[in-house]
């Protein structure tokens, strides 16, 4: 499945994607904290790659620390535990759309809105 292209739930999607991450997290034994969490909401909610100072920006919003390592440190757990993946081209970070198994991504990024879908290859 692309996500991000097509018209889907898009609440269900982020509620199943956090979900998913927190019983990967459980399984592995690792801590899903709440600027963890909330990093991978905002992944999701955007279906755009986010670079790291505007994730630090909307935790800032949020409440959250802003310092740039919370946002780094957050994005390098989740990129690490498949949860993220980071497009180097844009030196920006998409939640992964395939939590849980074992892929090689590719990405489709629609040079009009900027929307990017993640597809296996």
């Amino acid at each position: 499945m692309n996500l991000g292209f097509h018209k889907h739930d898009h609440a269900a999607c982020i509620s199943e994607g956090v979900a998913r991450a927190d019983a990967l997290c459980v399984e592995e034994g690792v801590q899903f904290t709440p600027v963890r969490k909330r990093v991978l909401e905002l992944l999701l909610q955007a279906h755009r790659a986010m670079g790291a100072y505007q994730i630090l920006d909307q935790l800032r919003e949020d409440g959250f620390k802003h310092q740039p390592p919370v946002a780094y440190r957050a994005l390098d757990f989740l990129v690490a535990r498949g949860f993220a993946h980071k497009i180097e081209k844009l030196n920006a970070f998409i939640a992964c759309a395939h939590l849980g198994l074992h892929h090689s991504p590719a990405f489709l990024i629609c040079r009009r809105c900027a929307s990017v879908a993640e597809t296996r290859v």
